[in-house]
């Protein structure tokens, strides 16, 4: 007999009560400002809020924020994204590791587009 996979498929709000992946059990995220270019440091603090890098937690958390919060951050993204783009699709984007403000300022971008 095949022994079984080590994955399971799952609803996301299956996974969300099995494992724990809703906004109350997000972690606190806490960023470098020396690992962020200059000109995007002041928004930190969003991708502190925002850069949920697991999906279903970010999703959830998305899925509760204050729609003022939310237009927020979108504005933030879209008034910044040159500076973004510059960052995040550079040379910082060919890997193989990321850093911590690399993953949460991608997963902020991803939370400003309802991802």
């Amino acid at each position: 007999m095949a022994d079984a996979p080590d994955f399971e498929i799952l609803p996301a709000g299956e996974m969300r009560k099995k494992y724990g992946l809703t906004v109350n059990d997000r972690q606190t995220i806490r960023l470098d400002p020396v690992e962020v270019p200059e000109r995007l440091r002041h928004i930190i603090p969003i991708a502190e809020r925002f850069g949920i890098s697991d999906d279903l937690i970010r999703a959830d958390f998305i899925e509760n924020a204050p729609s003022a919060e939310l237009a927020e951050l979108r504005r933030m993204v879209q008034e910044f994204a040159a500076p973004l783009d510059d960052w995040l699709a550079g040379p910082a984007a060919d890997g193989p590791s990321f850093s911590a403000e690399y993953i949460a300022f991608t997963c902020m971008r991803m939370a400003a587009d309802g991802c």
